[in-house]
């Protein structure tokens, strides 16, 4: 049985934040993405978005996955919390 309290024993790559290598050209230099036009500053937080070095594409840092099924799943629950909030408002002001 392995002992939960030693660090482990696979180096750790602190280029990227999770290990995923680029699915476009295979790099494994990558950094951080802190604000996207669909997210804002708390989407790319959210998904773990980076940036190759190489070719600047932006993928999920821990799947190495497309984030277009994330996008459009990000963009419909923000909507459907402002449009609850305007419900809300509207129904609260008559």
């Amino acid at each position: 049985m392995a002992d939960p309290y030693l660090p482990p024993s696979a180096p750790i790559d602190p280029a990227l934040p999770a290990g995923a290598k680029c699915p476009k050209c295979g790099n494994t230099s990558a950094r951080k993405v802190n604000f996207t036009f669909w997210g804002g500053a708390l989407g790319p937080r959210l998904v773990h978005v980076v940036r190759c070095a190489e070719c600047r594409t932006q993928y999920n840092g821990r799947t190495g996955g497309s984030l277009t099924g994330v996008i459009i799943l990000y963009q419909v629950v923000v909507f459907a919390i402002a449009g609850a909030l305007f419900g809300a408002y509207v129904a609260l002001r008559h």
